[in-house]
């Protein structure tokens, strides 16, 4: 979510818990809310009522677009370096697709699939692979563990405090087509 969109959601979820507080202050009999609602949505001044319904329509709508469709893919990155010529920036979907590589060159991993989070201590991996039955699987999650660890910061110079490995099924070894 972008800087202007979290000042939208601020300013639109003040506005709704205002309102709901002024709507029950008035349905519980309190009198000063309900001349202030008066003055304010005077039927002589429907201008009042229509702009402000607009605007929170408007933001309504706007909130809504960015938590079904985000921001997307293509606005996570990381800031690798910075000097008087530029920033270096890293896709994290780069990052994944490195832990992918990584992982699938270990004997006996299949099928990976990595997403890059962020924790306390900087960025984590979340790894899910399916492996074959012939491999010892917490040694192969440990070697996973190290391998994507140190190639992460070998190759991008990223650290990495935690990556987690989701064994997700023991698949039978297909023979490969040449």
């Amino acid at each position: 979510m972008s800087p202007f969109d979290r000042v939208i959601f601020t300013i639109y979820s003040i506005f709704i818990t205002l309102s709901l507080i002024l709507f029950s202050s008035v349905a519980l009999g309190w009198k000063a809310p309900a001349d202030l609602l008066r003055y304010v949505f005077h039927p002589g001044r429907p201008e009042v009522f229509w702009t402000l319904g607009a605007i929170v329509v408007l933001i309504g709508i706007r909130l809504f677009w960015v938590s079904i469709f985000g921001a997307g893919k293509g606005g996570r990155h990381v800031v690798l370096a910075e000097n008087a010529l530029g920033q270096v920036n890293l896709s994290l979907s780069a990052v994944e697709d490195l832990a992918n590589k990584v992982a699938g060159r270990i004997h006996g991993v299949r099928e990976i699939n990595s997403r890059i989070f962020g924790t306390p201590q900087g960025v984590g991996l979340k790894v899910r692979a399916s492996v074959t039955p012939d491999i010892n699987v917490p040694d192969v999650s440990t070697e996973m563990q190290n391998m994507i660890k140190e190639k992460v910061f070998e190759i991008t110079g990223l650290q990495v405090s935690l990556v987690e490995v989701h064994i997700q099924s023991i698949s039978v070894k297909k023979p490969r087509v040449e």
